[in-house]
């Protein structure tokens, strides 16, 4: 019998729903041949912004089995984050996965170049785009906007064409795009959330490879 996981991502905000895929790639790998139904935790109402009233609300309205908390680190330590999250799942019996890209998601969206291009509506375009080495995805003061030129730079767009095109929209195909993720691993918070995904696994698998 296939093993079945049904989870639910709640983010910062609907564009960190591409974190979806990725979610989705580590499970399928530390979780081989398992049934995955991902949800997306929004359109609450009236909550206010606090975690801990996101989290009740999410367990409310979309239940799982396994709750991926994703807070942008920004301009706090991962590790406040981390504590954040943990404060807010207090008492809340139930596996929980922080997601904590350094900065923001988008430090996690540069590793793909191809799929970038095909995002962009331009996937057989040669026009440079400069994306940062790996080294350095983790340090970029502003990762959003390192994304969302790469994207406009390969539409190869001008005029009026350029005018109309829309980055934040072309953003939300990278990772449906992108067939492995591996790329990111070597990424500190990405490994450390790799791990997380893994040992929660085990859960689920008795018999998960480490």
């Amino acid at each position: 019998m296939n093993t079945f996981i049904r989870y639910t991502l709640l983010a910062d905000g609907t564009s960190d729903e591409v974190l979806l895929p990725i979610i989705n790639w580590l499970i399928d790998f530390h979780c081989p041949g398992a049934r995955i139904v991902p949800s997306f935790a929004r359109d609450f109402g009236k909550i206010g912004r606090g975690l801990n009233a996101r989290v009740a609300a999410t367990l409310a309205n979309f239940p799982c089995d396994v709750l991926f908390v994703h807070r942008d680190a920004e301009a706090m330590p991962r590790e406040a984050r981390l504590d954040e999250i943990a404060e807010a799942m207090r008492g809340v019996d139930m596996p929980f996965v922080p997601v904590v890209p350094v900065r923001m998601t988008e430090a996690w969206l540069l590793s793909d170049e191809t799929a970038i291009r095909f995002a962009a509506g331009n996937a057989s375009g040669r026009h440079p785009i400069e994306l940062p080495t790996r080294k350095k995805w983790d340090a970029l003061p502003d990762p959003k906007e390192v994304l969302l030129n790469a994207l406009t730079a390969a539409s190869g767009l001008s005029g009026r064409k350029l005018g109309k095109f829309q980055p934040e929209k072309a953003r939300a195909l990278i990772t449906q795009r992108t067939e492995s993720f591996a790329a990111l691993r070597g990424l500190p918070a990405f490994d450390a959330f790799e791990k997380d995904v893994a040992e929660t696994m085990k859960g689920f698998v008795p018999n998960v490879m480490d």
